[in-house]
C-alpha cells in the first residue's frame, strides 16, 4: 500500500481523488493550502504526490520547481493535475521532472492507471538503485534482476558511451545477440530507433537524454513517438538513472525504456471522446464553445467578423418515428459530412445534440459571405439522402448572428443566433435568417 498526498484547492476534486485512491488500496492524505506543502514534505514525504497546476496562492509549477531543487525531496514522483489542454504546459511539466499528468475533470480509470504506472516506475527505479552495489558483486544476480523486467534496460558508461549491460528485452528489441550489443557505443546501435535521443552523432538540435543526465547527475524522463517496423504508431517513455561514484559524479547511467503505446492511444481516444460527438465525430458543445471563444479573440485582435450559425433538421422526429433510430443516426452522420464540406478548414462545424448543429465562421468580410455559405448548406442538405434503400428529402432551418454587429460575447451571439433560428422556422423552414433587423426580412 502506497501513501499518496493530494494537493488541490478544490475540495470536490480532493474528495473524488481520495475516494478513488482509497478504493485502489492506497492511503491518501490531502492539503488544500499550497504554501504548507514543502513543510509537510519535510516532515513526512509521501510515495507519490498529486499536485494541481492552478492554485491561488502558490501554483503547482512553482512548487514542482522547489521540490525538484530540494535534494531530499526531488525523488518524490509528482503527477500534475490540470484542467488545461495546453500542450506547452504539459511539456513544461515533463521537462521540469513531473512523471505524468492528469486532466480535469478527473476520469477514474485514467487516474488509477497513471497512479499505478507512476508507483510501478518508482518501484523499478528503487529496485535498480538497491542493486547498484550488487552489480559489482554478483553478475549473475544482476542478470536475473534485469531480465525479470518487462522494460528494455541497458547500462551505459559515461566517458566512452559504451553499453556495459543489457537485459533480454533490450536485446530482443534490437534483434541482436549479446556479444554484438555489450561493448558497443550506444549511438552505433540506437541511431535508427527513431526516437528523440539521436546519440553522439545525431542532429545538433536533437536532445540527448544521456548527455543531460551526465551533466546534471540527476534522473530524467523523455517521452517520444514514432513508428515501429511495420509503420504502426509507437509511444515510448525513456528514463535514466545516474549511478554515482564516490565523488557524487555520474559514472554510468541505467536507461529504462517503457512502451506506453497502449496507454497513450487510450489517452488519445479519451481526449477525442471528451471533445467530440461519438456519432458524427464533429466537435461537441464543449469544443464548439472553446472554438467560438478562440474565434472571437482572433476577431478582436485582427478586427475581423465572426459568424455563429445554429441550425437543426426540419421534422427530424418524424424520421426517427417512421424509419427508426438507426436510420436517424445514419442521417445525422451524412448531414455532418455534408455540412463539413461546405466550410473552410479554419471554420468549425459542431453537433450540439439531437438534430441541432452549429458552425463558427472566421475571417468573415460581410453578411453576404455568410449567406452564401448558408445557401450552400441548404442546397447540400437538399440533395436526396438514401437511408435503408429509401430516398429521403431533408430540409434545415438556419439562424445566424454576427460579431461584432450582434454582440461581442459567446453567450450573447448564441442566444441571438437561436432567436434567428426561431424566425427561420416560423418563416416556413428550409431557410436562413440573420438576427439583425435589417436582414430579418430578406429572402433566403
Amino acid at each position: 500500500m502506497a501513501r499518496i498526498l493530494v494537493v488541490d484547492d478544490d475540495g470536490q476534486t480532493i474528495e473524488q481523488i481520495a475516494r478513488l485512491v482509497a478504493n485502489a488500496g492506497h492511503a491518501v492524505e490531502f492539503l488544500l493550502e499550497s504554501p504548507y506543502l514543502l513543510a509537510k514534505l519535510d516532515v513526512s514525504p509521501p510515495d507519490l504526490l498529486l499536485l494541481d497546476v492552478n492554485m491561488p496562492e502558490i501554483d503547482g509549477i512553482t512548487l514542482l520547481k522547489k521540490i525538484l531543487a530540494t535534494p531530499h525531496l526531488k525523488e518524490i514522483p509528482v503527477i500534475m493535475i490540470t484542467g488545461e489542454t495546453d500542450e506547452s504546459l504539459i511539456q513544461e511539466c515533463f521537462q521540469l521532472g513531473a512523471v505524468d499528468f492528469v486532466n480535469k475533470p478527473i476520469r477514474p480509470l485514467e487516474l488509477i492507471s497513471r497512479i499505478r504506472i507512476a508507483l510501478e516506475t518508482r518501484a523499478h527505479i528503487h529496485a535498480i538503485q538497491a542493486q547498484r552495489n550488487a552489480l559489482q558483486r554478483s553478475k549473475s544476480f544482476t542478470d536475473a534482476i534485469l531480465n525479470s523486467m518487462q522494460e528494455a534496460i541497458c547500462v551505459i558508461e559515461r566517458d566512452t558511451c559504451l553499453i556495459l549491460e543489457a537485459n533480454l528485452v533490450f536485446l530482443q528489441q534490437l534483434n541482436l545477440p549479446r556479444h554484438r550489443v555489450v561493448g558497443k557505443r550506444c549511438h552505433e546501435l540506437l541511431h535508427d530507433k527513431r526516437h528523440a535521443c539521436q546519440g553522439c552523432e545525431g542532429p545538433a538540435s536533437s536532445q540527448c537524454i544521456l548527455s543531460v543526465t551526465f551533466e546534471s547527475d540527476e534522473s530524467h524522463t523523455l517521452c517520444f513517438s514514432g513508428r515501429d517496423a511495420v509503420g504502426q504508431p509507437r509511444h515510448t517513455q525513456l528514463s535514466t538513472l545516474p549511478i554515482l561514484d564516490a565523488t557524487a559524479r555520474t559514472e554510468r547511467v541505467v536507461c529504462l525504456e517503457r512502451d506506453v503505446t497502449q496507454s497513450q492511444e487510450t489517452e488519445n481516444r479519451l481526449k477525442h471522446l471528451a471533445f467530440h460527438d461519438p456519432l458524427t465525430h464533429l466537435p461537441n458543445r464543449q469544443l464548439f464553445l472553446d472554438r467560438l471563444h478562440q474565434a472571437l479573440a482572433q476577431g478582436r485582435r485582427h478586427a475581423q467578423m465572426v459568424a455563429v450559425m445554429l441550425f437543426d433538421l426540419d421534422h427530424f422526429k418524424s424520421i426517427n418515428d417512421t424509419l427508426g433510430h438507426a436510420a436517424g443516426d445514419q442521417l445525422l452522420q451524412e448531414v455532418a459530412v455534408r455540412l463539413r464540406a461546405c466550410v473552410r478548414e479554419s471554420d468549425t462545424v459542431a453537433r450540439l445534440g439531437g438534430d441541432e448543429f452549429s458552425a463558427v465562421l472566421t475571417n468573415v468580410t460581410d453578411g453576404s459571405q455568410v449567406r452564401k455559405v448558408a445557401k450552400k448548406m441548404l442546397k447540400s442538405l437538399g440533395r436526396k439522402f438514401i437511408l435503408q434503400g429509401s430516398k429521403l428529402n431533408v430540409t434545415s432551418s438556419i439562424g445566424v448572428s454576427l460579431y461584432p454587429r450582434d454582440g461581442d460575447e459567446s453567450a450573447d451571439l448564441i442566444d441571438k443566433a437561436d432567436k434567428a433560428l426561431y424566425q427561420a422556422k416560423n418563416s416556413g423552414r428550409d431557410t436562413v435568417r440573420f438576427f439583425s433587423p435589417w436582414d430579418m426580412e430578406e429572402a433566403p
